[in-house]
């Protein structure tokens, strides 16, 4: 309502294109980032993750085609999910430090392989996905949307999603169900590290290069789309749906401020106040339950 009477460009539909062309590569990072924090875990290193799987599908693709690129690059952010998982529940270190680690070895090792400069010579049909449209919508928003349906369906309607919200609701109930607790965080974990993947392909798309030092704000704003969906950072309670309308909340409102040519430097103030805020709701909503 505020932006739509500050700017006369707010309410048109290129606008709201825009506005989902952007928002895409967050709401695939945060459907991730979803799943761990239900376990009551946390995966900093989503942004150097984008970063190196940005650097290595850059490089497949330019040698070996649009396809492999791809792969390569969903099985580049696996890995990555793959080793936060194993190094925290293997030496039982908690998953701040491990992803925090993670984002150090992960940003060093895509500025290592570019040599700190974008990869040029990508395909042009690759670049060109990233502003075409099918069904009437952007494909980035497509691709983010198809990543919604999985993640809510795995999350409400499987053995999985069960076990993930069981996990981070009660560990030791959960242990003693017979859920195999460390299992599931590993996969948590890739399931994350994937989706990082899915963004990096729709941020590369845009830029038409592989960058070294892509998504630094997506650990920022992941986090804060998680917990302004309701998703407690205590784990085992939340949605993903919930967790797309504080993507487009976040989406939303950068867009609004830019529109208003507030500086990006007081949007990161913004977006960090409106996390902060959201924590405290979600922590006085916890105290208020267990009161009762």
């Amino acid at each position: 309502i505020v932006f739509s009477l500050l700017s006369d460009v707010f309410l048109t539909g290129s606008n709201f294109r825009n506005i989902g062309i952007a928002a895409a590569a967050l709401a695939a990072v945060a459907f991730g980032q979803t799943f761990v924090i239900l376990t009551a875990g946390l995966d900093l290193s989503v942004g150097s993750t984008v970063a190196l799987v940005s650097v290595v599908l850059a490089f497949v693709m330019r040698e070996f085609g649009l396809v492999p690129g791809i792969v390569a690059g969903l099985l580049c952010g696996a890995v990555v999910g793959i080793v936060n998982g194993l190094i925290i529940t293997r030496f039982r270190i908690s998953a701040f430090i491990t992803t925090l680690a993670m984002l150090s070895v992960t940003a060093g090792l895509a500025l290592n392989l570019a040599g700190g400069v974008p990869i040029l010579g990508l395909p042009p049909a690759f670049g060109r996905v990233a502003y075409q449209y099918w069904l009437g919508l952007p494909i980035p928003v497509l691709v983010a949307g198809v990543t919604l349906v999985i993640a809510e369906l795995t999350l409400r309607y499987t053995r999985l999603g069960r076990h993930i919200c069981a996990v981070g609701g009660n560990e030791e109930a959960a242990r003693l169900s017979g859920i195999h607790v460390e299992r599931v965080r590993v996969i948590a974990y890739a399931i994350c590290g994937v989706t990082a993947a899915i963004g990096a392909i729709i941020l590369t798309a845009r830029v038409s290069s592989g960058q070294p030092t892509l998504g630094a704000t997506l650990p920022l704003e992941s986090i804060a789309a998680v917990v302004l969906g309701g998703v407690s950072l205590a784990g085992g309670r939340g949605s993903i749906v919930n967790v797309a309308f504080g993507v487009a909340f976040i989406s939303i409102l950068a867009n609004g401020l830019n529109l208003l040519n507030i500086s990006s430097y007081t949007q990161m103030m913004i977006i960090g106040l409106s996390l902060i805020a959201a924590v405290a709701l979600d922590q006085a909503n916890v105290r208020r339950k267990q009161g009762h």
